[in-house]
């Protein structure tokens, strides 16, 4: 299996995942060839072209339209640093990434049930509901920006405005800083990094990267069940019967976990932390 970090960084590095074929292929390096199939020609032309040696503000080269079809890409350093270059029309085209169609192959790695991905706001997309064991139906969101600010901004979003657990996916966790953790931590939501998650198996599939425990949600604390229990009652018109009902736990099984008398090991403990992370109507909806 091998990592597919160059891939996974472009989409961080090239903003609103549109750009010129030359500037996809130098931020995929090796990876470029996976990518290719899914990019999408648009009705735009580039401004700017990557240089091969970048230096400072005045790159990257301009793209300056000659006629006839033809553009050539100028070196706009009073010293003429890099060579200007013709292009063709296509070269000049800015490509868009079609999520949809690359999200559709990385779906099983994911353990994403993929439900028609919509743009939910400017670099955030609803993917569907996770199928994994420990967030279970939980929706997940793919974020996708080139700046911090962005980042942080739609996190607080959704966490804001979703009615339950979600799942977080991105490129990378470039992003993902302590107090981003902390927001995920207290609305009891999961983030994962296609960097760390997504690799590429030896017959060219997207496959899952192996896992361990310490990718699971841990035990909730014996002192906050009441209250978590309490919560997901009040949000969701639960009763204390439904919720041992829908984790297939014995009514004294419940209790037990309450007081913290279970083994958090246990199966019916993790299906009790299960039931308690997912939102109820989508469960009721398979």
């Amino acid at each position: 299996m091998r990592k597919l970090t160059r891939l996974w960084q472009a989409l961080e590095r090239i903003p609103g995942i549109c750009d010129v074929l030359a500037s996809w292929e130098h931020h995929c390096g090796e990876d470029y060839a996976l990518i290719v199939p899914h990019l999408q020609p648009t009705d735009d032309f580039a401004a700017s072209y990557p240089c091969p040696h970048p230096r400072d503000a005045n790159c990257p080269r301009a793209i300056v339209e000659s006629g006839n079809g033809v553009f050539v890409a100028i070196c706009r350093h009073p010293h003429k640093l890099c060579e200007d270059l013709t292009l063709s029309s296509k070269d000049a085209l800015v490509y868009r990434l079609n999520l949809e169609a690359l999200l559709s192959l990385l779906a099983k790695a994911l353990a994403l049930r993929i439900q028609n991905s919509q743009v939910r706001a400017p670099g955030v997309w609803a993917l569907g509901v996770s199928n994994s064991r420990s967030t279970r139906n939980n929706p997940a969101y793919l974020f996708v920006f080139s700046r911090c600010c962005d980042f942080r901004s739609a996190i607080h979003e959704v966490a804001i405005s979703c009615p339950t657990s979600f799942v977080a996916v991105a490129p990378t966790s470039t992003f993902l800083t302590v107090d981003l953790r902390e927001v995920l931590g207290r609305c009891k939501s999961s983030f994962i990094s296609l960097e760390e998650r997504v690799g590429l198996s030896e017959d060219g599939r997207f496959v899952a990267m192996e896992t361990t425990e310490s990718d699971e949600f841990p035990p909730t604390p014996v002192d906050l069940r009441h209250s978590v229990v309490e919560k997901y009652k009040q949000d969701f018109d639960y009763t204390d019967q439904a919720i041992y009902e829908d984790a297939k736990v014995h009514k004294s099984d419940f209790y037990k976990w309450m007081r913290g008398t279970l083994a958090d090991k246990s199966s019916k403990s993790k299906r009790i932390e299960e039931t308690l992370r997912a939102d109820p109507r989508l469960r009721n909806r398979q």
